[in-house]
């Protein structure tokens, strides 16, 4: 976020609030998904997409991480069986990634978006067709 607002011509000040309000936003997306009942692949493509949206700045070497969270939605996927647009839409993560050296455009950040986007549908289409998947309150915490 932080690079797409400075590169678009936004204030450092503004790229780095809405750094920060994406960084709190993440976090809190991922507590809610880890405390959650949802197999531990999507919760484990959360985590991984949420750590490449926290970084104020990407390079080509950083997005090898985006294959961990492919590779959870590819299992997740090949078990239950994909969602409708979800293999084109990893395509289309694939290859924002490969146009990244060749484009001067932040791509990257769109490839990360796309792959997010799909673990958002993914958890709300589980969300809603599994009551058991939804947070329990009266569940203990693993803290406590």
């Amino acid at each position: 976020m932080f690079t797409l607002v400075r590169w678009l011509g936004g204030a450092e000040s503004l790229a780095w609030a809405l750094q920060i309000f994406l960084i709190i936003l993440i976090a809190v997306l991922l507590s809610l998904m880890w405390r959650s009942r949802i197999c531990f692949e999507l919760k484990a493509a959360g985590l991984a997409t949420g750590a490449l949206l926290a970084t104020p700045y990407l390079f080509l070497y950083d997005l090898v991480v985006l294959a961990v969270p492919m590779a959870f939605l590819l299992r997740v996927g090949g078990q239950g069986g994909f969602l409708p647009g979800e293999m084109p839409a990893l395509g289309i993560a694939c290859l924002l990634i490969i146009s990244f050296m060749v484009v001067k455009v932040p791509v990257g950040l769109a490839a990360i978006l796309v792959v997010a986007l799909i673990i958002v549908r993914r958890v709300l289409v589980l969300h809603r067709s599994r009551p058991e998947l939804r947070h329990d309150s009266n569940r203990k915490s693993a803290l406590v």
